[in-house]
């Protein structure tokens, strides 16, 4: 395991499932504003995950 006192690169790229995007997500350990979409694929998927999560959430 790294040292902790080792400095870490301020933006990592990673490949996540689309399923594990839409998880993090729903649970709101992923915003919106958090995420690049690299991709037009990327960004369906975003889009779509935050839609739907948008819609879980209805003013009363």
């Amino acid at each position: 395991m790294p040292s902790t006192t080792t400095s870490m690169p301020a933006k990592v790229k990673i490949e996540l499932s689309s399923d594990l995007l839409r998880t993090l997500i729903y649970q709101g350990q992923i915003k919106g504003n958090d995420c690049k979409c690299l991709d037009n694929n990327a960004k369906q998927v975003l889009w779509q995950s935050l839609l739907n999560v948008s819609t879980l959430y209805k003013e009363v």
